[in-house]
């Protein structure tokens, strides 16, 4: 999305899929966006302003220019940043709203390219993504849970970069199974999404978790490699936590022969990390498990190796969601500083994504 005013946004349908007017300035009011109707008289006013600074693409400066001559509100950019800065909350709860809306709501229909052999429940694919702030201030992480199924947007977060990324940060619904990548695989996420009933597939790598065969002894990787080799491997295991007390969790263990390109690719680049952390040596164990896709997983044994394989691959999806939200609505263009400004910044952002995907899933929408 360019830079451009309001006026080509169609306010009257945002509006309407918050609730109507008398619902956003309700909401404004709680959460303190707006106590007193002075320069910014009402809700609606508010979010115009808050759109023509986070998607519309509009500094401070042009925006209160743009809101003077439209007759939105005759107000500075320094009075525009703080009351900006002070509806995040609000962005964020209407935000919220939206998400239960793609939860209760009426889902999109399912397409067929998503629906793979083995598991018939809901599939949710959880990823993460930078979005840097200019100059010293600090990053943000977007963390978002994206349904397979009905292809929208089910849980999303942004926090400070240093939260790091975790499998149980985002809200899980029982008997949803959860993909994610080999930054996700810890104890006590894995723990904490198996209590809330969900299932888990994860990718790891040989150090990613202390796991120990039904023996109780710890894997052997280089021979697990060796027995992999051709038709590949799959096991029962146990994962374990380095530190304090931790009930072990029992998984299973599948490891996937990659493509001879697919495994020099990932010897190459374990190499090239291996260099680049200035390493004199890599570990025979990284280069051996560089030839496989290793995952873990709390599915049942009716699922196989196969369609386990077929399952992980939707996770592709969830990627391409970053890369929408960053080429067209620009969110890897945070332009501010201040923490407040910020956060109504991309919470802006994700409100328009998320109306966009309310108004697609509804019966009567155009396809894409």
């Amino acid at each position: 999305m360019e830079a451009h005013s309001s006026d080509s946004l169609d306010i009257d349908h945002l509006i309407a899929c918050l609730g109507g007017d008398e619902e956003l300035s309700a909401s404004a009011r709680a959460t303190r966006a707006l106590l007193r109707a002075r320069e910014i008289k009402t809700a609606r006013d508010l979010l115009r302003l808050t759109l023509m600074y986070g998607p519309g693409g509009l500094s401070l400066r042009t925006a209160a220019a743009v809101a003077a001559g439209g007759g939105i509100a005759d107000i500075s950019d320094v009075a525009l940043l703080k009351r900006i800065g002070g509806a995040a909350s609000w962005l964020e709860l209407l935000c919220a709203k939206l998400l239960n809306l793609a939860v209760d709501g009426k889902p999109r229909p399912p397409q067929q390219a998503t629906e793979p052999t083995g598991w018939s429940g809901a599939i949710s694919l959880v990823d993460a993504s930078v979005i840097k702030a200019p100059g010293q201030a600090a990053n943000y992480r977007l963390h978002l849970r994206w349904n397979a199924r009905s292809q929208c947007i089910a849980d999303a977060r942004f926090t400070p970069i240093k939260a790091g990324e975790r499998l149980d940060l985002l809200a899980t619904e029982p008997g949803t199974l959860i993909i994610a990548d080999r930054g996700y695989p810890q104890p006590d996420g894995l723990r904490n999404t198996l209590d809330r009933g969900a299932h888990v597939l994860v990718r790891i790598t040989w150090n990613s978790l202390k796991l120990k065969d039904q023996d109780g002894h710890p894997l052997d990787w280089l021979a697990l490699c060796d027995q992999a080799r051709g038709a590949g491997l799959e096991m029962a295991v146990t994962v374990h936590k380095s530190r304090g007390r931790f009930q072990p969790i029992p998984m299973r263990l599948v490891m996937i022969p990659k493509p001879p390109e697919g495994a020099d690719q990932g010897r190459r680049k374990a190499q090239r990390a291996s260099v680049k952390d200035q390493r004199k040596t890599i570990d025979p164990r990284t280069l051996a498990c560089a030839g496989f896709l290793i995952v873990l997983t709390s599915l049942p044994q009716s699922v196989t190796a196969n369609e386990i394989l077929t399952l992980y691959r939707l996770r592709w999806q969830v990627e391409l969601v970053f890369k929408r939200l960053k080429s067209l609505l620009h969110l890897d263009r945070l332009p501010a500083r201040d923490p407040d400004l910020a956060r109504a910044w991309l919470h802006a952002h994700l409100l328009v994504a998320l109306i966009a995907e309310h108004l697609i899933a509804q019966p009567d929408a155009l396809p894409p």
